[in-house]
């Protein structure tokens, strides 16, 4: 998530939210203004992570959906491409969870998508069901029927190589749809179609959105993929 109540927008995590849990009313979208009452959490020490209330979310206006939005880009501009992944994996091992957690970085070069299937997904069936604190029954989240990697070139000279997962939730929520009514191998041949052939083409200004996690603050993930269209982004205006 961006803070946008700061002179130029910031990087924040938001964690924990029940998104499920939340009354309907409250359950915000992709690129939607949300403002909330945070403090600084306990548990998660990464230098963007606060602890939210949830009874104080209001919701607000959603920016524009396509991918060209003006709106989109007033907003990531001053943060895409400011940093890289070498970069970022640099501090965190000089700075442990001190060090920045969050980014929207530029791949020089998209190699590859690795689409495999997970183990751990269960299709069809009955749903498994968890017992919480207080007795409740609720049904677990279903894992996701790839596990899926990017392997890129970042921005930074001399880069290595990248290969990082994709947590993002349309990546799981377009396997299942493709399983639905496709085999296994049309199915990923159908992931690779999107998430690389399209999203990584050079039709469009191709940025991933990348995150470390908690325990491991070296070890980066995509969290998600923003690609307006080429040639989209504004450029900057001087002030008189």
């Amino acid at each position: 998530m961006l803070r946008l109540d700061s002179p130029e927008p910031e990087w924040i995590r938001i964690f924990p939210v029940g998104f499920r849990d939340l009354p309907r009313e409250k359950q915000f979208a992709k690129y939607q203004v949300v403002q909330m009452a945070a403090h600084r959490g306990s548990t998660d020490r990464r230098s963007e992570s606060f602890k939210p209330n949830l009874d104080t979310v209001q919701l607000g206006a959603t920016l524009d959906t396509t991918r060209a939005s003006s709106a989109r880009w007033g907003v990531l501009a001053p943060l895409a491409g400011a940093t890289t992944t070498c970069r970022l994996v640099a501090a965190a091992r000089t700075l442990g969870l001190d060090a920045p957690s969050l980014g929207l970085i530029k791949p020089a070069q998209v190699l590859d998508l690795i689409v495999e299937e997970n183990p751990e997904y269960r299709r069809g069936g009955d749903p498994v069901v968890d017992v919480d604190l207080f007795g409740n029954e609720r049904e677990l989240l279903e894992a996701t029927p790839f596990q899926v990697h990017y392997r890129y070139d970042c921005a930074e000279p001399g880069c290595r190589g990248h290969q990082q997962s994709i947590i993002d939730w349309e990546s799981g929520a377009l396997a299942r749809r493709n399983l639905a009514t496709h085999t296994v191998q049309e199915a990923k041949r159908l992931h690779r179609a999107k998430f690389l052939d399209e999203m990584c083409s050079p039709r469009f200004d191709t940025h991933f959105y990348v995150g470390n996690q908690h325990q491991y603050p070296q070890s980066f993930m995509v969290l998600g993929v923003f690609w307006p269209p080429a040639h989209s982004r504004p450029h900057p205006t001087l002030d008189l």
